[in-house]
């Protein structure tokens, strides 16, 4: 671990009833950086969120958070962390309790921080709505009386009264509207450059990604396929995989749609190979992948440096066109 990395994530792997979801992670991430983790649905980025808050139990592998280990951290451990390591949810709706004041949600955090007295709490909290574009008094008010975007916003503002380093950020736009969208995208990026934040950001929105992130993650099954600085991913994406998610994401202009349709054509297979491996073995992509050869089913790739400064897990990287 870098002596400059906030977050190291090494050999991470994470099963639900034997079933691997999480399988040899490496991930690190410095002070300030935001790490993006793109991929399908069930590709694992929940998971790897989950596991660093400690809400999903890591079967093997370490997670270092600010040179402390804890990866198996107690209910005790996990209390004295939540200041410095936060969680931003989805769904603005269903995150805050109705039935309490947001002022009540928000002090929660802050409650095991016997050095604070109620006036103190009043005042973080009061700043912290403040921070994110809304009034003080909004914290003697029930979330009923909040929109969609201002409950997110209410959610950051939770996530930041207690001053942390890290704050992860699981999805936080999709459940928004458009306009609603990039109002808390600039927010999320303002806060990061006010305060020297660190995120981890997932997202199904690859434009999201590629507006807020630093470094990008690509997983795929449980996997990382790539990695590296989020411009070379997009502009030069290596691994077959990521050609493909980046060709379908969804494009308007005519002329660049029929582009991006021959580009997933070129990176799918037209037919269906090995079923896709539940072992250490073989590349997790090789059965939908146009470019697998035989070997690709039965050799795990190793996550391999390219002279563009990312990082590929392919067999046959060296040999693709390139994109």
């Amino acid at each position: 671990m870098s002596s400059h990395d906030l977050l190291e994530i090494s050999s991470l792997s994470v099963a639900y009833q034997g079933r691997p979801v999480l399988d040899g992670i490496d991930l690190t991430i410095a002070p300030g950086e935001t790490v993006g983790l793109v991929g399908e649905s069930g590709a694992g980025k929940s998971t790897l969120a989950w596991a660093v808050l400690g809400l999903a139990r890591p079967s093997a592998g370490r997670i270092v958070f600010d040179g402390q280990d804890i990866t198996r951290a107690g209910r005790r451990g996990r209390r004295l962390l939540s200041s410095s390591l936060q969680m931003v949810f989805q769904d603005p709706y269903s995150s805050l309790n109705p039935a309490r004041r947001i002022g009540d949600a928000l002090a929660e955090p802050l409650l095991h921080r016997r050095d604070l007295s109620r006036a103190d709490r009043t005042r973080l909290v009061e700043e912290s709505l403040r921070r994110v574009g809304l009034p003080g008094d909004a914290a003697q008010r029930f979330p009923a009386h909040f929109s969609g975007g201002q409950r997110q916003r209410i959610a950051i503002a939770r996530a930041l009264v207690g001053s942390p380093r890290l704050v992860i950020c699981d999805e936080p736009v999709t459940a928004l509207d458009l306009s609603v969208q990039a109002q808390i995208i600039n927010l999320l990026a303002e806060l990061q450059s006010e305060l020297g934040l660190s995120y981890l950001l997932t997202a199904h929105d690859l434009a999201v990604v590629r507006h807020l992130a630093h470094r990008v993650v690509v997983l795929h099954r449980g996997r990382v396929v790539e990695s590296g600085p989020t411009d070379v991913v997009w502009t030069r994406p290596a691994h077959p995989y990521t050609r493909a998610l980046l060709a379908a994401a969804p494009v308007t202009d005519p002329v660049a749609a029929r582009a991006a349709a021959a580009a997933r054509e070129a990176v799918f297979s037209t037919t269906v190979g090995s079923a896709p491996p539940e072992s250490a073995g073989g590349c997790a992509y090789a059965h939908r992948c146009a470019f697998a050869e035989a070997r690709c089913r039965v050799e795990r790739p190793v996550p391999t440096p390219t002279p563009d400064g990312t990082v590929v897990a392919c067999l046959r990287q060296d040999e693709l066109p390139a994109r």
